[in-house]
């Protein structure tokens, strides 16, 4: 017996009590039914490529087409859509859908007079900051108004007329280092990565008795 003198409260300890020991849990095994329910469940996240789909999942060439195609049939009505698109719900079609038309949008529409002015001032004022010169120009990314600056409007570019000494640089450079036109165009008198480019698959290779690019010969 034991008395607390702060707290006159009696505790009587006849025996000890065994406590059990925690028995080690055993996974049961799933059961056919169950089993049936995970590949239903798996099958119902699949899309028509037969790739299980998960958060985040990258649209495939083929989804792509058919939502294109499936819009169009059915006028964007999306319930009839999805039906066609397994594992993708109305949300991410449309949404799919719209980034295509921006994509759309951005590569077909040509450069104005009034969208180069703002490019060349806005490098002036932010240099090669191309996210904060995009800023300036709704509709148009980062990548479109660094390219179009460095390749098209750049003042410093050299647009004069190709010499001898020039194609048989960019020759060969490319056949010692492959197509690294970035690297070559340093080596020139101001010409662009593009222009390089274009020169060597438009004209130097005709010009060198029609040699293909070795990416571009077709394995027998």
């Amino acid at each position: 017996m034991f008395i607390n003198p702060m707290n006159p409260m009696i505790f009587c300890f006849p025996y000890f009590y065994q406590i059990p020991l925690p028995q080690p849990f055993v996974k049961e095994e799933a059961s056919d039914t169950e089993k049936e329910q995970t590949v239903q469940s798996v099958q119902e996240q699949t899309n028509a490529s037969g790739i299980v789909r998960g958060k985040g999942q990258l649209w495939t060439n083929d989804e792509v087409k058919n939502l294109v195609k499936y819009y169009k049939q059915y006028h964007g009505d999306w319930k009839k859509i999805i039906k066609h698109l397994k594992g993708r719900n109305i949300s991410q079609c449309s949404q799919k859908y719209r980034k295509l038309q921006d994509q759309e949008k951005r590569t077909k529409r040509k450069w104005s007079t009034e969208e180069d002015r703002i490019l060349l001032d806005s490098f002036e004022l932010y240099g090669r900051q191309w996210i904060k010169i995009a800023e300036k120009l709704p509709g148009r990314t980062s990548k479109q108004v660094r390219d179009r600056y460095v390749n098209q409007i750049n003042p410093t570019i050299n647009h004069n007329e190709w010499s001898e000494t020039e194609d048989r640089l960019i020759m060969k450079e490319f056949q010692q280092n492959g197509p690294r036109w970035a690297q070559i165009a340093k080596q020139l008198n101001n010409r662009s990565e593009n222009q390089v480019k274009n020169r060597f698959y438009y004209t130097i290779l005709k010009k060198y008795n029609g040699e293909l690019h070795p990416y571009l010969k077709i394995q027998n």
